[in-house]
């Protein structure tokens, strides 16, 4: 599991959703197994991908990026 910096209350909130799907992620079991679900995996996978890219920190980076080419 990943740890994120935590800059404030819309951050923790993001946190616990992307914890909760990486718990979901873990039930699904190993990957390659005989009957591992790659579509769950997936989904789960591109939600978590989602909410991650709402963290502050990673807005910041975005906004600062975009900044250098106004």
């Amino acid at each position: 599991m990943s740890n994120y910096e935590i800059r404030n209350d819309d951050d923790l909130k993001l946190w616990f959703r992307i914890k909760s799907i990486e718990k979901k992620i873990d039930k699904l079991g190993p990957m390659y197994s005989k009957g591992f679900d790659w579509i769950k995996w997936e989904s789960l996978e591109e939600e978590s991908a989602m909410y991650v890219s709402q963290l502050s920190i990673y807005k910041n980076v975005v906004q600062e990026v975009l900044s250098r080419y106004d």
